[in-house]
This record gives structure tokens, sequence and C-alpha cells, in this order.
């Protein structure tokens, strides 16, 4: 469903990668200097108004992945109100001998918008960036080594390959009247059966790669060429100097109202 989302023909997802990983960089960056939670919750709102129109993601595919960082800002506001730093002077509920201060919620609520952009801006990079294309940007645009950046891509494309080899396996211990097992121990001791054979085709599938990719070549010893060139358009600029324009009015916002 995610790579779905990746190859979609939308704005977000014909940029080039290397925009969107920079401006991901230049928020995460301006989020640490940001001591306040009204900043970084904007900026979130920004990315997931983008995430749905500029890229096509549904809302019900973008709540689920979401889930996890609103579950991390929640704990952030929690242990700033259990374990402050510091006991803030302005009272606003008393539980027993646990005090819930205005400083503490507000320092508690900074820790987890700015927790929270994180999370957004990495699903608006991850649900609309093909990983080939990432490499493919990395190596053209940031001399990243062709072995690393086409490595990568090679362990990456291997991936669905081992699903197949574990179902492959399971088959045959089936077959061989070794069916699912009980108990903890029996499944330990399953996953023992099953490790040995993938871990023996692992390497072997790394071995026949290492070894194809250097006689074709893969490695820095010439000028290479690119069936598919990652270029810089138009897009690019707009999105880089969008997302930079959004950040410097926020942040002049912030100390309009902050003065």
């Amino acid at each position: 469903m995610i790579d779905l989302y990746q190859r979609s023909d939308f704005y977000l997802q014909r940029l080039n990668p290397m925009v969107k990983l920079g401006c991901l960089a230049v928020v995460i960056f301006s989020m640490v200097l940001c001591t306040d939670p009204i900043t970084p919750l904007i900026v979130a709102a920004a990315a997931l108004a983008a995430l749905r129109v500029l890229g096509g993601v549904p809302w019900r595919a973008i709540f689920p992945l979401l889930t996890p960082f609103l579950l991390f800002a929640a704990a952030f506001l929690w242990m700033s109100i259990l374990f402050p730093a510091e006991r803030g002077g302005t009272l606003l509920l008393r539980m027993g001998p646990l005090l819930v201060t205005w400083e503490n919620v507000w320092n508690g609520l900074s820790l987890g918008m700015r927790s929270l952009v994180f999370g957004v801006w990495s699903l608006l990079f991850s649900l609309t960036t093909v990983p080939v294309k990432l490499m493919l940007g990395l190596v053209q645009h940031c001399k990243l080594p062709p072995r690393f950046g086409y490595g990568t891509m090679a362990a990456y494309r291997m991936i669905p390959l081992f699903r197949q080899e574990l179902e492959h396996i399971r088959a045959a211990h089936r077959i061989r009247g070794l069916g699912e097992a009980r108990g903890i121990k029996g499944k330990w001791e399953q996953w023992k059966r099953y490790a040995i054979p993938l871990l023996a085709q692992a390497i072997r599938k790394a071995e026949r790669t290492a070894i194809a990719m250097e006689s074709k070549g893969f490695d820095d010893s010439r000028d290479r060429t690119y069936y598919e060139r990652i270029p810089w358009t138009m897009r690019d600029i707009a999105f880089g100097g969008g997302t930079i324009l959004l950040l410097l009015a926020v942040f002049l916002l912030r100390q309009l109202w902050l003065s």
C-alpha cells in the first residue's frame, strides 16, 4: 500500500527526493530552536495538509501511521507533568500529591508537538519518495559512492525475496510433517529451524549479488552514466522556497505573539 502512494503521480511524488530530504533537515533543525507548542503545531498541520492535498495520501492511510507519533507526544506531556525539571508556579490542578502546573503543561506540549513535527514530516518524506529514486538522487547529487547506493538498492529489493523464501521454507516443513508449533518453546524451536536455511539463502544471494555488481562495474573506478536521471525542476525550487517561507512566517508570527 505504501508503495502505491510512493509511485502516485502527484506533486510531492514528482519532486526531487533531495529537496524533500533537505526540507526535512531544515524543519528538524528549526524545531530544535522552538520552545512553544503553537509553532510546531502549525508546521505539523501544514505538512499534513500538504501530504493530503499535494501528495494524494488519504486520511485513512495517514492517521494509522500517525498514531505512534501521537502517543509519543502524549508521553512527553505526561512525563513533563509527572517528572518536571522545575515545578511551575501557576497551579492548574491538584490530584493528591500530584501538582499540575501551567508551566509544566506548556513544556510538555512543546516537546510533544516538536516530536509530532518530526513524525509528520518523516511521513511526508517516506510516503511520497520511492526508495530507488532516493538512492539515485544521493548518488547523482550528493556524490554517494555507487557501491553503497546500488548496494542499498539491491538489499532493499531482496526483502520481498526473503519473505517469499520464508514462505517456501514453511511449506517445505509442513510437507515433512512439521506443522505450526505451539507455545513459546515450540515457536522458538520453529524459528530456529527457519533461521538456518534462511540465513544460508541470504548469504548465497548476497555473494551472487556482490559478484554481479563488481563484474558490471558498480564501483568508483569510472565516470558512470545513468538509465534514469533525477533532475532539478522549478517544482523543487517552489517547494523548497515555500517550506522556508512557511518557517520564516511562523517564526515571525511567533515573535510578534510572544513580544
